[in-house]
This record gives C-alpha cells, sequence and structure tokens, in this order.
C-alpha cells in the first residue's frame, strides 16, 4: 500500500473528499556517520527507493484527524492545542505539526492519510521519512513557504520533543 492511487483511494474511502495533493519523502541509508547526528557529527545519508506518502487537505476547523493505510480502521482525532499529547505512531505526524506551527505556520485543521514501504525499525529513516512528507505537505498546501531547513528542524524538533527520541 505505497503508491500514490492507493494513498489518494485511502484517503478518498476515509475521508469522503478527495485531497488537495500527494507528498513523499524517501528512506535513506547512513554510509557512514551512523548516530553521529545526536551529536552534530558529520553523515553520509542517501535516498533509498522506499518511501513515505501523506494524502493531504485543509480543514476549516481547529480539527486534526490522522490515519494510516498500514493500521485501517486506526484514527486519531485532536485538535490544535493538544498536538503534543499524541503517543504511538500518531506522535510523529501531531508532533511535526506541532514544531511547524511553533515555528510560526499558521495553525489550521488537517485531514491526513499516510503509508509508505520503508521498513519500520530497520534503520532507514522511517520516522524522517514520515516526518518530511508531512511537513512538505503541510507548508505546500498553507502556502506558508519555510525553506527546507526549518522543515528538517521540525521534524527533528518533534522526534525530540514530542516523540521522545535522541534524534539529530
Amino acid at each position: 500500500m505505497s503508491d500514490v492511487s492507493d494513498v489518494v483511494q485511502t484517503f478518498r474511502d476515509a475521508v469522503g473528499r478527495e485531497p488537495e495533493g500527494v507528498f513523499s519523502a524517501p528512506g535513506r541509508v547512513n554510509l557512514i556517520g551512523e548516530h553521529t547526528d545526536h551529536n552534530e557529527g558529520h553523515v553520509l545519508p542517501f535516498a533509498i527507493d522506499r518511501r513515505c506518502r501523506v494524502a493531504a487537505a485543509r480543514r476549516a476547523d481547529d480539527v486534526v484527524t490522522v490515519r494510516s493505510a498500514q493500521e485501517p480502521g486506526d484514527t486519531v482525532t485532536t485538535t490544535l492545542d493538544a498536538l503534543t499529547a499524541a503517543r504511538g505512531w500518531s506522535a510523529y505526524v501531531l508532533g511535526t505539526l506541532w514544531a511547524l506551527r511553533e515555528a510560526g505556520l499558521p495553525g489550521a485543521g488537517w485531514d491526513l492519510v499516510v503509508a509508505g514501504d520503508v521498513p519500520l525499525g530497520a534503520g532507514l529513516s522511517s520516522s524522517a521519512a514520515l516526518e518530511c512528507a508531512v511537513a512538505l505537505a503541510v507548508d505546500e498546501l498553507s502556502g506558508a513557504g519555510l525553506d527546507r531547513h526549518a522543515l528538517a528542524r521540525a521534524g527533528r524538533r518533534a522526534e525530540n520533543d514530542v516523540v521522545g527520541a535522541p534524534v539529530g
């Protein structure tokens, strides 16, 4: 369940409308420097052919719904004021939204459906791919125009401050 048509169909089925866009980010492998990024060390990563995709649409209220194509029926619904209370897989998504708001992104509700084929827990940066895809979606659809470094920092803050993972 990882190509664009699959995540679009999952979005349609779950949300009842078309997504405004589908955004993706690849997993990655580090040739050298694994775990030195935590301490601002040097790394040599490269993208792989596995991706995380996010189908997204804005909402007119402050509600955020997040669904995973890999976890049918597991819908997380919250508000913009409760993003940091997230736990489990949705903490990566909601933490990224929180970090983007902290960086000045305008507040808005979202419907998000995530899907991907980056293996979880295999050292291929599946969480970073998810956070980057979410950040790209929200930045693009909100028209904020944050630079790529700000989007990457939002993913890092999500993992450090919401998920509690010491990533770099």
